[in-house]
């Protein structure tokens, strides 16, 4: 494990039994409604959550979605609250940047408020294509923080808050990465004033 792994996996094995309550989860409540909604435009039969946390997001997909379910995280405690909460969910501890799935087994994964925490977020979109199905989606939910809060954050509060983040990303940065990786970006992302949640469609290149 890289030092962001590491961390990441200390911080959220500690929090793991009460996620929902604590700070990191309510901050990504708004997220994860943020996915539902733009989720539920779509027929979906396999989807993976990538740093699924408590895996209510997945939960709630399976409600509306006749689908199978699978969600992977770095923290062996969060995937344990996981497998105790839904017994019809494919729950394992591995990183983002290592999908061990078939090529093009998923319609759809997901990342909330994950690929902060990576050390190599290039290789997860990468990982991510590889998994998708043709034509097929990956949705990115992240906080966005303005100029220069955004500096602030990532040079003077971050590297200190020992949570396992790396950096927070730009609109133009997450747009990047998309569209490198093989991704289509569409019209109905969420481009809120402190929330960023991108849905791409894969494409062959």
């Amino acid at each position: 494990m890289n030092k962001y792994e590491l961390a990441s996996k200390s911080k959220f094995d500690s929090i793991a039994f009460n996620y929902e309550q604590s700070p990191e989860g309510r901050f990504t409540l708004r997220y994860r409604q943020k996915i539902l909604e733009l989720c539920h435009r779509h027929q979906i039969t396999r989807v993976l959550d990538v740093g699924c946390g408590s895996g209510h997001l997945l939960g709630q997909i399976k409600k509306s979605n006749t689908c199978e379910a699978y969600g992977i995280d770095i923290s062996p405690n969060m995937i344990e609250a996981c497998k105790r909460n839904y017994d019809d969910i494919y729950f394992s501890v591995s990183s983002g940047e290592q999908l061990n799935y078939e090529d093009e087994f998923f319609d759809l994964v997901i990342i909330c408020c994950t690929l902060h925490h990576l050390a190599n977020p290039h290789v997860f979109y990468n990982e991510a294509y590889r998994v998708i199905k043709p034509s097929g989606l990956l949705i990115v939910a992240e906080p966005k923080y303005p100029f220069p809060i955004k500096q602030l954050f990532d040079f003077l509060v971050l590297p200190f808050m020992g949570s396992g983040d790396n950096r927070t990303f730009s609109r133009r940065r997450l747009k990047h990465l998309f569209e490198s990786s093989g991704f289509m970006l569409l019209p109905e992302s969420y481009y809120g004033e402190y929330m960023t949640v991108m849905k791409g469609q894969k494409q062959y290149v």
